[in-house]
């Protein structure tokens, strides 16, 4: 044979060996997820080759966005965006049933609804029943071996060590910390209003990010929070860049193609990595204790492990917390009377002091507002995991390799648990705290659910109090003229033009 002929029979043995690569890996594999899942009555819509159900979403949503009116008109402020976001979900849900599957890419997906199946995921016990593989190609930002997105062993080894950095007792000697970081950018509206002669437009959203910054920075490495503020800036241009990448959500190794985006995100990815590194060693030289030192104590030989970790709480840490104290300003300028009621609550329980861990604890009515911030705002819409073994929910085996979406914002705004006012403000529903507040209290998950829960969820509603107490205090609020409600998404919930309050010293 020449060897033309070698090189040609070569060349269709390699074609034909991709092809059936291809065709298992976005075919074949997808396609017997989803028989076992028919066979069990989930069914959902008809897959494309490689993409899945990814174009059949984007024609929805784009038919939705035609069809539905603005979701907000001037300052009136709608809670329902999910039916333009997420329309999809929706739609297959009112064809499919509460459980239904669904392809993006070769990732199969079932998405629950159903109340008795969320009640035993989130009581599912086994630590392989982690975040999905598809997260990894966002370990830039979340970390790739992080108590974020670790599993089994891993995952345990990392929430023993990290949990206890933000136990009560820690977070207790953080307030007055907390305090000063709050004080000092609402110094600036104060300054803002004394220039316009007392009342001022004042773009809120920013600045609570910058406190959230602030105050997680110091928590995690005390004196060296500059530096971690560096951190937090270049980790919001990163996550801008690995949203633009979320068309591509369960397509494998598009993340790989060398994109103006993807070298961006690798470019500042490598100077996060740099940075943490550096404040890995001033932090351990110092020897001064908290959450960066626990790990470098503990995973001493494994600076990956580290700098993950900085990264995965950074990021859930930093947005969230700074996204729902946003929202609950919005909803208090946007309702009055409950400005009222809790501003006087604050200032009978606070006086002339400043907030304490012990006079946070008395303020029952802005726990409620908290409370349902998160209900109608939770920070993602969907709270997502993969079987890394076969599990059954209910009636179902769900095979290993699926992805579970649970629908959190949905569940939170679902008249059959929450009542007809489920998508309406009203903190009230609250008021004898969660188990009271709706038949299924296992539904509200803005922490997450099950042994996955958030570790720093005490960090952040100390942060959420301490803030809103802060703001209540010493300014009164309305929305402003050119504020228009409308919610976007990339990696979580915010609003899509930032929030301007029209703002007045008490």
């Amino acid at each position: 044979m020449t060897m033309a002929g070698v090189f040609l029979s070569l060349s269709v043995v390699g074609f034909t060996c991709l092809f059936l690569y291809l065709y298992n890996l976005f075919w074949w594999r997808p396609l017997q997820l989803r028989k076992k899942l028919q066979d069990q009555g989930i069914n959902g819509p008809a897959p494309s080759f490689f993409f899945g159900n990814t174009p059949e979403i984007k024609k929805i949503q784009l038919e939705a966005q035609a069809t539905k009116n603005q979701q907000s008109i001037g300052n009136r402020v709608s809670h329902d965006y999910m039916s333009r976001l997420f329309p999809h979900i929706e739609k297959w849900r009112a064809e499919f049933g509460p459980v239904f599957s669904f392809t993006m890419g070769n990732m199969v997906i079932v998405c629950i609804c159903d109340f008795d199946m969320v009640r035993e995921f989130s009581q599912c016990k086994s630590t392989e029943f982690g975040r999905p593989e598809y997260l990894r190609g966002r370990g830039t930002l979340l970390g790739y071996d992080s108590i974020v997105t670790a599993k089994g062993n891993s995952w345990e080894t990392q929430r023993k060590v990290i949990a206890p950095e933000f136990f009560n007792d820690k977070i207790k000697g953080m307030v007055d910390m907390m305090v000063e970081s709050a004080v000092s950018v609402l110094e600036k509206w104060e300054s803002q209003m004394e220039e316009a002669g007392g009342v001022a437009s004042v773009r809120v959203d920013e600045d609570l990010k910058s406190i959230s910054a602030e105050m997680l920075s110091k928590a995690c490495f005390g004196s060296n929070y500059v530096i971690g503020n560096e951190i937090f800036s270049k980790m919001l241009v990163l996550q801008d860049l690995l949203s633009r990448q979320r068309a591509f959500v369960g397509l494998p190794g598009v993340r790989h193609i060398p994109t103006k985006t993807a070298r961006g995100i690798l470019r500042i990815g490598k100077e996060i990595d740099q940075s943490v590194l550096k404040l890995m060693d001033d932090d351990h030289n110092a020897d001064k204790g908290g959450f960066l030192q626990a790990l470098v104590d503990h995973f001493n030989h494994e600076s990956s492990v580290i700098i993950d970790n900085c990264k995965g709480v950074f990021l859930s840490g930093h947005e969230t917390t700074a996204t729902a104290a946003t929202f609950a300003l919005v909803l208090l300028a946007h309702y009055p009377e409950w400005q009222e009621r809790v501003r006087a609550e604050v200032v009978e329980i606070l006086g002339n002091q400043a907030p304490s861990m012990d006079n946070l604890h008395k303020m029952k009515l802005l726990s409620m507002v908290i409370y349902e911030t998160l209900r109608l705002y939770p920070p993602v819409p969907f709270f997502p995991r993969e079987t890394m073994e076969e599990l059954k929910f209910g009636d179902f085996l769900i095979p290993k390799g699926i992805n579970i979406w649970l629908p959190i914002t949905l569940l939170h705004q679902d008249p059959a648990n929450w009542g007809d006012d489920a998508h309406e403000f009203h903190p009230e529903r609250f008021e004898n705290g969660i188990p009271s507040a709706c038949k299924h209290p296992n539904l509200f998950m803005p922490f997450g659910t099950g042994i996955r829960n958030c570790v720093g969820q005490n960090f952040g509603m100390t942060e959420l109090k301490i803030v809103l107490s802060i703001v209540l205090s010493k300014f009164t609020f309305s929305l402003s003229p050119e504020y228009k409600h409308t919610v976007t998404y990339g990696l979580f919930f915010k609003p899509q033009h930032g929030v301007q309050l029209k703002m007045e010293k008490i």
